[in-house]
């Protein structure tokens, strides 16, 4: 009968340990997916960190080729002003010319035609 209570008793015990075994393993995987979601969303609020910052240093870095860009088209434009400015001068001088060259040979050719009719 000892023997037999002790059987018992053991079993008993080994059932006992066997749902406290695996109440624990269902508290540490518990505890396991908590610290596991934790992580992730530590990871996912640092990487939208790092994603911030990487859209700040570009946005710093095409404001500034932007204003380089503009410094540079404000001195072509100025170039190309004071250039224009010449190079209007010049053709305005030309067509002064061809014009007075057309004039002084139109009134030629009809100076030549009036005298010859007379």
């Amino acid at each position: 009968m000892e023997n037999q209570n002790y059987t018992i008793t053991k079993e008993m015990l080994a059932q006992t340990f066997d749902s406290w075994r695996d109440e624990f393993r269902d508290i540490l995987e518990s505890h396991r997916r908590e610290i596991q979601a934790r992580l992730e969303m530590i990871e996912r609020e640092i990487e939208k960190k790092s994603d911030k910052e990487n859209v700040d240093i570009l946005v710093r870095n095409i404001h500034e080729e932007l204003r380089r860009h503009a410094e540079e088209l404000n001195r072509i434009h100025g170039r190309v002003s004071a250039k224009m400015g010449t190079e209007t001068m010049w053709k305005i001088v030309g067509l002064t010319l061809s014009l007075g060259t057309l004039i002084g040979g139109l009134v030629g050719f009809m100076l030549n035609i009036m005298l010859r009719i007379k």
